[in-house]
């Protein structure tokens, strides 16, 4: 078995509350976080810029971590999307279209291995639809994991409170890590004054959580989570 701290966080580019981008200071949050495993999303990647414009390399780098990156949205000279930093190597990684004509989105699936255990992570950023999302989830996303044979972790910016009819969903399969709270407040948006929870980390059947935190910071417009989960030993396999 192996114990795993993930945690979840949407960097918006690295632009705090305070609208400055300064990547510098989600390294901060990110150090005194000390995961295993990072999914973040709307990450900026710009092939050939160095330092602030290529985030998920350049955080990899600072954390000295393994990474993954899947692009979403592109830009004129780059994109943002969802990346997948690892202190254990990451064996495999697929990118998933959730199509969308009006806001497409992606899923990044990693999966990695920690010191012979195999799990695999997705990392997603959900739309504004809600019929989009709920499609995405239930239709693609899903299937997927459910025929994994190895434990599966979905971590993300799903856009989604858990009252609404897509997470309601999700949670009939999988087990939402925030049952283990051990803060006082459970929001995680905006930064400054939170006020729904739209930030998650799910697990299957396979795996247990132990721990759920949310941390305060306003490196972003989100809050970060975190969660220990505990993680068989399976044969490996995407």
């Amino acid at each position: 078995m192996a114990v795993i701290k993930v945690a979840s966080y949407n960097i918006r580019r690295a632009i705090g509350i305070d609208g400055k981008k300064d990547l510098k200071q989600v390294q901060q949050v990110l150090n005194e976080i000390d995961a295993d495993v990072l999914a973040l999303q709307e990450v900026e990647m710009v092939p050939g810029v160095v330092g602030v414009s290529r985030q998920a390399h350049a955080l990899a780098g600072l954390l000295k971590m393994n990474y993954a990156f899947g692009p979403v949205h592109r830009l004129k000279f780059g994109s943002v999307g969802n990346a997948i930093l690892s202190k254990y190597p990451i064996v495999k990684d697929i990118k998933h279209i959730l199509p969308d004509p009006r806001d497409e989105r992606g899923c990044l699936q990693t999966e990695i291995d920690a010191g012979g255990i195999h799990f695999s992570i997705f990392n997603m950023h959900l739309g504004l639809n809600q019929v989009s999302r709920y499609r995405h989830l239930k239709y693609i996303i899903l299937p997927i994991m459910q025929a994994s044979s190895i434990p599966t972790i979905l971590a993300g910016d799903m856009n989604a409170t858990p009252a609404m009819r897509e997470m309601r969903m999700l949670s009939e399969y999988l087990h939402d890590t925030f049952q283990h709270n051990s803060g006082l407040h459970g929001n995680t948006y905006p930064s400054d004054a939170p006020r729904v929870r739209i930030d998650y980390i799910f697990t299957d059947d396979k795996s247990r959580c132990s721990s759920f935190r949310i941390i305060k910071s306003e490196a972003s417009d989100h809050l970060p989570v975190t969660a220990t989960i505990k993680i068989p030993a399976v044969p490996p396999g995407l």
